[in-house]
């Protein structure tokens, strides 16, 4: 028995996103982009090609998910919040594009 693979979300608030009635918590804008996401996928994918959806906020455990090909694909609010620079995220893309794993952007 194979394992089904998961469509995974990162989701990734920076800190200049905080509002000040968020206290200091990403509660908000986590919550927020999760809702994004999940809308997102809902309106782009038909319901056959909808698997269990994981949420990552940890960028590592992420990648150690796609390692071990639990990911099917990958959706994130923002391409760019994948990496710290544009070096890291073509590296980060390619490594995806080389696994056959598409990555779609809400925005």
């Amino acid at each position: 028995m194979t394992e089904e693979k998961c469509t995974a979300v990162y989701l990734m608030v920076r800190q200049e996103e905080l509002r000040p009635e968020d206290q200091g918590s990403y509660e908000r804008p986590l919550a927020t982009q999760r809702e994004a996401c999940l809308a997102f996928l809902q309106e782009k994918l038909p319901p056959e090609e909808r698997e269990p959806v994981s949420f990552y906020t940890s960028r590592s455990q992420l990648f150690m998910d796609i390692d071990r090909k639990k990911v099917k694909r990958l959706v994130v609010y923002e391409t760019d919040r994948l990496a710290a620079n544009t070096q890291e995220l073509e590296g980060i893309l390619f490594e995806c594009r080389s696994a056959g794993i598409p990555i779609l952007s809400v925005q």
